[in-house]
């Protein structure tokens, strides 16, 4: 009889452990946006700030296009505690299509003073691949828009983020 309140008992702390590590497991949406003046980073890459709500803010984010395929690039997010978010960007529809609004033309960001040229947009979906420090195993997906105004971008999404 002791045996099998002793078996009973091991059992019912292992379930306790396994129920408790995966309730350890947090999902929030979030919000994001990342903003990048053009001109400043190496070629073939796009850098500045991003904010994310209940994750932080960095100066440091970095883009690098196509690393992914055409159309598929990734963004590096370092936060002042040294945690990196990983993110894969997708651009919808695939090929770095940017429009313009109403009747405006293909008569994009233009960086010349009184000359601010046509907003452009372009429709991205976000894949978190992971993370380290604070950020480690994080997940999650999300979308928005990049617009580029002048000589800026400025992207904003909306998604989930899970870490365990």
């Amino acid at each position: 009889m002791n045996r099998l309140f002793f078996a009973l008992a091991a059992c019912t702390v292992a379930a306790c452990f396994v129920a408790s590590s995966a309730a350890a497991t947090t999902t929030f949406s979030y919000e994001a946006t990342y903003v990048e003046p053009f001109g400043d980073c190496a070629p073939g890459t796009s850098c500045g700030s991003a904010s994310i709500s209940h994750v932080g803010r960095s100066d440091n984010q970095v883009v690098v296009f196509n690393a992914c395929g055409f159309g598929c690039h990734l963004r590096t997010v370092t936060f002042g505690d040294g945690s990196t978010l990983v993110i894969r960007i997708e651009d919808q529809p695939s090929g770095f299509a940017f429009t313009s609004p109403g009747n405006s033309g293909d008569h994009g960001r233009n960086c010349f003073p009184g000359q601010p040229g046509n907003p452009q947009f372009l429709d991205i979906n976000e894949t978190i691949l992971g993370g380290t420090g604070a950020l480690a195993g994080a997940s999650g997906s999300g979308s928005g828009r990049v617009a580029l105004h002048g000589c800026i971008a400025i992207g904003k999404t909306t998604g989930t983020i899970t870490l365990p």
